[in-house]
């Protein structure tokens, strides 16, 4: 599955450095840049959506927490349609808020919203781009070169500015395995690595609020130091065992929810989990007749209809189909309710600090 929820028909194929223990998807096929030029539906849309806009504030407040002057300009590299600029400018009102995506269809709606974007990368941004903070979240895994990608980024960074660098936490075993667009996944060691690499200082390295998830991020500034290329770190490393059994974990789920399920079943969620468990366990979401969302839903996931929970029947079994970490807290509220409730984040054996590399 890629990163906007579609189901590409290719092996996830993934290999772990024997060297380093970074894990890099081989071939790199659906990390194309055709993948985001043309049907890229995960910012397709309006900026606003709520659900967007309550994890673009979680995600502002973490950037803004770690940059201790105000900024004249920000650039933010990735930014979709926008809706991260919007709501970092509810820290900082006064600043030139600018952005770049390579989805023009995320770019129009962002431009229609009144932003400044441009469909492209941080290697064709105009001069007057350059910003004092430039914000990247969740790209630099979908790069086939992290270093370039860096590279770029540093072209972007006033002398005395700060580059704010997200993505998922790849030193622990989790969901960020399974997205065919993930061309790497980085531990805090490799984006330290790769960062001095492309002439960056690492000022801070720090994981997200719980309420994120599993992402991570590294400030940095641009080196000043005299033959910056060859700078020397010391070899990064993250343990490759957890992350392996968790991948094998995931291969076993379908036959062992299809032990754990009747034939039908309500899915409850119609988000990141869902989607993976209908590209991932394509027998068991065989068995799925709608998914279910709070509120007062209309259209719905995929093939199948989004439906409230008053629509759901009493002795009919719901399938929680959130973030694994999710799970346990809301399967006790559907409990409630159901007599009938699954999970599966025991059938992944995850561990939150399997695999923690110190960070």
């Amino acid at each position: 599955m890629a990163s906007d929820w579609r189901v590409v028909p290719e092996p996830l194929a993934r290999h772990a450095c024997n060297t380093c223990g970074v894990i890099r998807r081989w071939p790199g096929a659906a990390a194309h840049d055709a993948l985001y030029a043309a049907g890229y539906g995960l910012y397709a849309h309006a900026p606003g959506d709520a659900r967007e806009r309550t994890r673009q504030d979680q995600y502002a407040a973490w950037v803004a927490s770690v940059i201790p002057q105000v900024p004249a300009q920000v650039l933010d590299v990735g930014c979709g349609n926008g809706s991260l600029l919007i709501a970092l400018a509810a820290y900082w009102p006064a600043a030139n808020l600018i952005g770049c995506d390579p989805s023009a269809e995320s770019v129009a709606h962002g431009a229609r919203a009144g932003l400044r974007l441009w469909k492209g990368t941080a290697a064709d941004l105009p001069a007057d781009a350059v910003s004092d903070v430039v914000v990247s979240v969740n790209v630099i895994e979908h790069t086939a070169d992290p270093v370039a990608f860096l590279e770029a980024l540093r072209g972007t960074v006033t002398p005395d500015g700060r580059l704010v660098l997200v993505c998922p936490d790849g030193g622990r075993p989790g969901l960020e395995l399974l997205f065919a667009d993930h061309v790497f996944s980085f531990a805090a060691p490799h984006l330290h690595t790769l960062c001095v690499r492309a002439g960056f200082d690492v000022l801070s390295t720090d994981r997200a609020p719980a309420a994120l998830g599993d992402f991570q991020m590294t400030v940095a500034r641009r080196s000043r130091g005299a033959g910056l290329h060859e700078a020397r770190h010391e070899p990064a490393f993250a343990a490759v065992d957890g992350r392996s059994r968790y991948l094998a974990a995931w291969r076993a789920l379908d036959q062992r929810l299809l032990e754990r399920i009747p034939d039908r079943v309500v899915c409850f969620g119609a988000g990141e989990a869902a989607g993976l468990l209908r590209a991932y366990a394509p027998r068991t979401w065989e068995r799925v007749r709608a998914c279910a969302i709070d509120g007062s839903p209309a259209g719905g996931f995929g093939e199948l209809p989004l439906i409230p929970l008053d629509e759901i029947g009493e002795h009919e079994t719901v399938l929680v189909g959130v973030r694994p970490l999710d799970q346990p807290r809301v399967a006790e509220r559907l409990r409630s309710r159901f007599p009938n409730v699954a999970t599966w984040y025991d059938l992944l054996e995850y561990d939150s600090h399997e695999g923690d590399d110190g960070a």
